[in-house]
């Protein structure tokens, strides 16, 4: 009976201790915390990442251009040139663009043009 209790408690063990090392390897979630503006070509947006993470692109209506921001854990304001994808804001409008994040990711972001 100890013999069977203990190969038990040895697989709970590996369970747990794989199931949290999972936690540690796997990629930042990032969201948005509330909505963006934008500002003449610039985008700015707060995110909330739960790890290190950088901004490698932007996308609005099938276009995409290079974009550089660094998040860290926590909230991040960012700000992000839009020159490049075309776009003429119309104030009070909304629109949405995609980040491209370096660990492959993509995250969905709104924003009004002031």
């Amino acid at each position: 009976i100890l013999v069977i209790a203990s190969v038990i408690i040895a697989l709970v063990v590996v369970f747990f201790a794989f199931g949290y090392l999972g936690a540690f390897t796997s990629t930042p979630t990032v969201t948005e915390a509330g909505y963006g503006t934008i500002s003449g070509t610039t985008l700015k947006v707060t995110l909330v990442s739960s790890g290190n993470v950088n901004i490698i692109g932007i996308e609005y209506g099938g276009k995409s251009c290079p974009a550089s921001a660094t998040l860290t854990a926590g909230t991040n304001t960012v700000d992000i040139s839009i020159s490049n994808l075309g776009i003429k804001p119309v104030p009070g409008e909304q629109y949405s663009f995609t980040l491209v994040l370096s660990d492959g990711g993509t995250v969905t972001v709104t924003a009004t043009a002031a």
